[in-house]
């Protein structure tokens, strides 16, 4: 085992719990589509990073759980963003130890496709539901949210490291 994995391993669940809390705060906001239609899904994001850098903790049960959150935060039909996130988790996780060797730019590629593979989920779910096609913009978002992934990564990172100080 690494030092890397090593220091994921000693990360409280409460340090998780109060990233997705965090994250469901931010995406519960009520921004208005037509004006925030490029931002990302927050609790996504962390559900990626924890999916990448704990797996053993984090994976499709705590996605299909935070999904069932995030519909009833959202007001969404019940399941959407748990099968988005399900799948999302799946895919990432099939691939977890080759994207984790890469810097974050490329890691950012591989955020990029499971965000959009996220967002097509949600659409072809939307369109089954309503029988309408929501609109381009919304895949705006994947590509917001894989630039912030850099950010996220050394952030969250800087976070763990600082309590790993004290």
């Amino acid at each position: 085992m690494t030092d890397f994995e090593e220091f994921h391993n000693r990360v409280p669940k409460r340090i998780i719990i109060s990233g997705f809390v965090l994250a469901m705060l931010l995406d519960f906001m009520p921004f208005p589509f037509e004006t925030f239609f490029w931002l990302p899904e927050f609790t996504a994001l962390v559900l990626l990073y924890w999916a990448l850098y704990k797996p053993q903790s984090v994976g499709v049960g705590t996605a299909f759980a935070v999904g069932l959150l995030a519909d009833v935060g959202t007001a969404a039909p019940l399941g959407q963003h748990a099968l988005s996130y399900m799948v999302m988790v799946f895919l990432v996780q099939q691939r977890q130890r080759q994207i984790m060797v890469h810097s974050h730019g490329i890691q950012a590629v591989a955020v990029l496709g499971a965000l959009l593979c996220n967002q097509a989920v949600m659409v072809l779910v939307r369109l089954m539901h309503d029988h309408r096609f929501a609109d381009w913009q919304g895949f705006a978002a994947p590509f917001v949210g894989a630039l912030l992934w850099p950010l996220l990564s050394k952030v969250m990172l800087g976070l763990l490291n600082s309590r790993r100080l004290r």
